[in-house]
């Protein structure tokens, strides 16, 4: 790579983890010790006990975000703080630091020092959620942002692992059940409680797995906020069981209008009140499942489970808000939302199979269906911590309607109504490989995927 040679190399790395706005970038704006925050950190002792570990170095030159305060961000963060405004890492600093420990990785053939096919799977995930963001920020991509996209696709392919390593990969989401840590079903008495129900991808369980007779994936929102590289899987539990989850699937899909045309604006649609409405007590499931790249370049599916969220619908309102409900306190009120996400720390000591319960009261970085504004560059001099949203009161933003109206799978494309009526009809998967399958084949349509294999060779 062409990268820029550094002469004061200890300063420039402290720098290149400080991307902060021009505004920020006085003498007297940064922080007095930058290294105490970032060098000496336990939280970034990811991939090896040394903090300094190439490793560790090249994911924190990465995920690092420094805040006008000096706190520093991004340590065991699911998906990189990056966002479509973002300038970081497009230039400067934190761009020459990435290449300088890319550039290291490389010459030194520091795949070799860790041999974890765990571990080379996780930072080959962390490197890959970075190189696609470059893409989508490059429409002419200046001579640094091509070199780091080359750096981070050899390292992903040194990383890569065989057909084989890959199978062997831990399913995290049954080993969390095995190791029973987290309780096995809802309580409503401690409806804080997150729970893992154990017989979530049994086929003949309480849970049924969903897709959508459309095809495509079943909820291409999530496939796409993350580029398409995680599988996503929606299952539905009613509360008297299977059989009777199948038969209200039957009902929903056999109903002759599930939505209606709005009278204030035709080539819209709303939900049909009449449609038929699934029981209190519901449950819902949604999967998110890690892909990786063989050492053939091909996409392949794992059993690392990324995150998972569940909602329990309490209660069911009548009324269906016709516009999109920014307040959603009725839905709030209504649901009672859990989630667990992947915590790389906890996953290659085996605790928990690597899963962790989100705190109740857990804020965190709006990432997905933001706008695209990067909280570390945008936010003027107000602390960073008042633009972060609450991780389980969020599901309500987006699933405000009531009961089967909230789930979003169903909802068809606004653009084919312009033409004529389409549905969205939620039946259950008769193959749990489907959903698999159909992120793969969105993942290889995107121009991401088409930049990687390009550089690949």
């Amino acid at each position: 790579m062409h990268t820029i040679k550094l002469v004061t190399g200890s300063l420039i790395s402290v720098l290149a983890l400080i991307s902060l706005p021009l505004a920020f970038t006085t003498a007297s704006d940064l922080p007095s010790d930058p290294s105490r925050y970032v060098s000496h950190s336990e939280e970034w002792c990811t991939y090896a006990p040394n903090s300094n570990h190439i490793w560790n170095r090249l994911y924190r030159s990465l995920y690092a975000r420094v805040a006008r305060d000096g706190r520093v961000y991004g340590a065991d963060q699911l998906d990189p703080l990056l966002w479509g405004s973002t300038k970081h890492l497009l230039g400067g600093p934190a761009n020459r630091e990435a290449l300088r420990c890319l550039d290291e990785f490389l010459d030194t053939h520091a795949e070799r020092l860790i041999s974890d096919p765990l571990k080379r799977a996780m930072l080959q995930r962390d490197l890959w959620a970075v190189f696609d963001w470059t893409v989508r920020r490059s429409g002419n991509p200046p001579s640094e942002l091509v070199d780091l996209q080359l750096g981070l696709t050899r390292t992903i392919r040194r990383l890569a692992l065989t057909g084989k390593q890959i199978r062997d990969l831990p399913r995290t989401y049954d080993a969390a059940i095995n190791a029973k840590t987290f309780p096995a079903d809802y309580d409503p008495r401690h409806p804080e409680t997150a729970f893992l129900p154990p017989d979530l991808f049994q086929t003949n369980g309480t849970w049924v797995q969903l897709n959508v007779d459309a095809g495509g994936p079943v909820a291409p929102s999530h496939v796409a906020s993350v580029s398409g590289r995680s599988v996503f899987q929606i299952f539905i539990s009613l509360p008297e069981g299977r059989r009777s989850t199948l038969a209200y699937l039957k009902r929903l899909s056999e109903f002759p209008k599930p939505w209606i045309r709005n009278q204030d604006d035709p080539v819209e649609v709303l939900p049909n009140s009449q449609l038929p409405e699934f029981p209190v007590g519901t449950r819902l499931a949604l999967v998110r499942q890690m892909l990786v790249i063989d050492q053939e370049g091909n996409l392949k599916p794992t059993g690392i489970a990324e995150s998972v969220q569940i909602r329990v619908h309490r209660t069911i309102p009548l009324e269906i808000p016709k516009n999109f409900n920014i307040d959603s306190a009725v839905a709030r009120s209504s649901l009672d939302v859990n989630e667990f996400k992947l915590s790389r720390t906890k996953l290659f000591t085996g605790e928990a199979a690597g899963l962790r319960m989100v705190a109740p009261d857990e804020k965190e970085f709006p990432l997905f269906q933001s706008h695209g504004i990067d909280l570390f560059e945008e936010i003027g001099l107000e602390p960073i911590e008042r633009n972060l949203r609450p991780v389980l009161g969020s599901c309500a933003s987006c699933h405000f309607r009531p009961g089967v109206h909230s789930v979003l799978s169903r909802i068809p494309s606004i653009v084919l109504l312009r033409v004529r009526d389409v549905r969205r009809n939620l039946v259950p998967a008769v193959n749990s490989e489907y959903e698999a399958r159909s992120a793969l084949e969105w993942k290889q349509s995107q121009d991401s995927w088409r930049r990687l294999r390009e550089l690949w060779q």
